[in-house]
């Protein structure tokens, strides 16, 4: 959830944006901090961003806003302002954050805004592009301090009082030779406590924990865990030094990873980046629910094997591990989706527009498996008979009902929980399971009694 300063910020934003009233927006606005303002970008419309930019104290804080905010939302701000103005705003930020945004745009708008930047920065944009995504190589800054080894520890200070302002951040002084070779690395607490003239090769630390371009990202930050680093330095074949990744990117990484993860385990895809497109939605969860609703549909027809002669109810019994079945999935997954939503912190708004957004999900993907399933189970029988026809009717709607309710209270016990102080994750759990079996469960009775 949002801190009480975070909420106050979003109301007296969308209140000041509401009236139009630039002046006292700009003065907010110059002294809120870029970081929390990107962090509420999601609760705001696309037009709304783009006067929260535009009405920035200057680019250095629009650039930090759309590096920080989410990359499809920042991209899309962007794709939204004259091409030289957006390359301007992309020369604020760090080259391989302006690769990720790239990567969130049409590949024309991508070109176009690559070939409008500055020579030297498009140059190491392009450099970044060259590697995945989720590799070292694809999330690496080529901004970084380094010297020669036979630089003395005084000239290294000099060096760093210099330092250019656009550099990424300073954890270490890395040690490389003639040939921009990785050789070793110090801290800056070994610089100030070193005499002024010892050579940094002499005082160096030279077992490096490096990593090759194309090592994935979860991997760079397992190590900077492990060893405590605040920088990773990215080498290649030869031992070049081509670029670091910061601890700020291997945060960040930790996150996408643990919650692709949670994601991947509900077999929800990955839904959070996206708080829109609904079809998208249901098309990358279909597959998780339909082969659930095959194995359901083996079980029905296995246990129809030792049953007595068929009757009007019958029928509906068979159907009711492959109702649990479905009800549960989709319960889970919404509960997973809104679990991750909470811990992230995000606002009411983000939260409201998820739990509608589920319950259409699971409406929908229960109206198309109800459908199938039902129609199955009157071929199944006889189609030409009454009560079949009523029987697969009811098993139809009652997937259906079962399947939407499932998702509505997979979204609201975790955030109830929540509200309460309690472990949102435990919603997940046994609470969600047991809530969804119930009210799927008698949902599908009801339905059923009712039409056969």
């Amino acid at each position: 959830m949002l801190t009480p300063k975070l909420q106050m910020l979003e109301r007296t934003l969308k209140r000041l944006l509401r009236r139009g009233a630039a002046g006292p927006l700009e003065r907010v606005l110059v002294k809120t901090h870029a970081a929390d303002l990107a962090f509420i970008f999601t609760s705001f419309s696309h037009n709304e961003r783009v006067q929260l930019i535009e009405h920035c104290a200057d680019d250095e804080m629009r650039g930090d806003v759309l590096a920080s905010a989410e990359h499809a939302i920042s991209a899309e701000v962007l794709a939204s302002l004259p091409r030289q103005r957006a390359a301007e705003l992309m020369g604020e930020i760090e080259p391989d954050d302006v690769s990720d945004l790239l990567e969130h745009m049409e590949e024309k708008e991508a070109a176009e805004l690559l070939a409008l930047m500055q020579g030297e920065e498009r140059e190491e944009v392009e450099e970044l592009s060259r590697y995945e995504s989720t590799t070292a190589g694809g999330i690496m800054s080529p901004r970084f301090f380094a010297l020669d080894r036979d630089k003395t520890v005084r000239e290294a200070i000099a060096a760093l009082q210099a330092v250019d302002t656009e550099l990424e951040m300073v954890f270490y002084v890395y040690v490389v030779n003639e040939l921009e070779q990785l050789l070793g690395v110090l801290s800056l607490r070994q610089l100030v406590v070193n005499k002024p003239d010892t050579k940094l090769f002499d005082v160096m630390t030279s077992d490096v924990i490096s990593v090759s371009t194309h090592v994935d990202q979860e991997e760079v930050a397992q190590l900077a865990s492990r060893y405590g680093l605040l920088a990773v330095p990215v080498v290649d074949d030869t031992n070049k030094l081509l670029g670091i990744v910061t601890v700020d990117d291997v945060i960040d990484v930790l996150r996408e990873e643990a919650t692709e993860d949670i994601l991947r385990m509900a077999g929800a895809g990955d839904e959070i980046g996206d708080q829109r497109k609904v079809l998208r939605s249901v098309l990358s969860r279909f597959p998780w629910l339909l082969a659930t609703g095959i194995g359901g549909a083996a079980s029905a027809a296995l246990l129809s094997l030792y049953t007595a002669p068929l009757t009007n109810y019958l029928p509906l019994v068979f159907f009711i591990p492959l109702v649990l079945g479905l009800a549960g999935v989709t319960g889970i997954q919404s509960a997973t989706i809104v679990v991750t939503i909470v811990a992230q912190g995000r606002g009411r708004s983000v939260l409201l527009a998820t739990v509608a957004r589920q319950t259409i999900v699971g409406t929908l993907l229960g109206l198309v498996l109800g459908s199938m399933v039902g129609s199955f189970a009157g071929w199944w029988w006889d189609p030409l008979q009454a009560t079949s026809l009523f029987a697969s009717l009811a098993i139809g709607l009652g997937i259906a009902a079962a399947m939407s309710a499932a998702a509505l209270l997979g979204c609201l016990l975790p955030w109830i929980f929540s509200r309460l102080r309690i472990d949102p994750a435990l919603a997940a759990g046994p609470f969600a399971a047991m809530a969804v079996d119930v009210v799927g469960l008698a949902l599908y009775l009801v339905i059923g009694a009712n039409l056969t």
